[in-house]
């Protein structure tokens, strides 16, 4: 069982990515969380480990904190949920994000994950409320704190629309956020930050 590399990040594909560590390189899928944390092409890269050895797949999961970890192997560990929803719940939501949506009874937030329905975002908040119940969340957590506003929550919805993961349509509304900014010039603004050269 490997518990993390430390190498350079040599290649990243839509899902994974290539660290290389004393000369061997090691395809690591990853959640797009991660993906959009990670440093600089052939930076030094640390990377939490989950190794998958299935009869059809042979595969590691990286992850840059071990919370993120743990969250993975909750998720795995509930019934009809296996790796591939796991990162898509990762994908979809930061850790704060998932456990807010659980500790707040919300299975259609969850659900606006790839593969996952509210049958199974429901069994996800039957099985996980307990456990996360005595969490506090940060209440410096940005992103968590603009949920509670009302227009950078319709901002994020806007972009969710247009085909963004709620993490990453989070991160680009955190970005560029200010109370004096208009709906339309927010969202503006926030897709001109995913791509300078749009809206020039």
């Amino acid at each position: 069982m490997y518990e993390y590399i430390i190498g350079t990040f040599k290649e990243n594909y839509s899902d994974s990515i290539v660290v290389e560590c004393q000369k061997i390189g090691y395809l690591i899928k990853v959640s797009n969380t991660t993906m959009m944390e990670l440093p600089l092409i052939n930076s030094e890269v640390k990377l939490y480990l989950h190794q998958v050895i299935k009869e059809d797949e042979h595969a590691l999961y990286g992850f840059l904190t071990a919370d993120e970890r743990e969250m993975f192997r909750t998720m795995i560990g509930i019934s009809g949920i296996g790796p591939k929803a796991a990162m898509g719940l990762l994908s979809q939501f930061s850790r704060s994000e998932l456990i807010m949506h659980i500790l707040k009874n919300d299975p259609k937030a969850i659900a606006k994950a790839p593969g996952i329905g509210l049958k199974t975002a429901s069994r996800i908040i039957l099985e996980l409320k307990d456990r996360y119940k005595d969490v506090t969340l940060e209440k410096t957590d940005v992103l968590i704190g603009l949920k509670t506003d009302s227009l950078a929550q319709e901002a994020t919805e806007a972009l969710l629309g247009l085909g963004f993961m709620e993490q990453e349509a989070s991160q680009m509304v955190k970005n560029i956020y200010s109370e004096e900014l208009a709906l339309e010039e927010l969202i503006a603004r926030a897709l001109r930050g995913a791509n300078p050269l749009k809206g020039r």
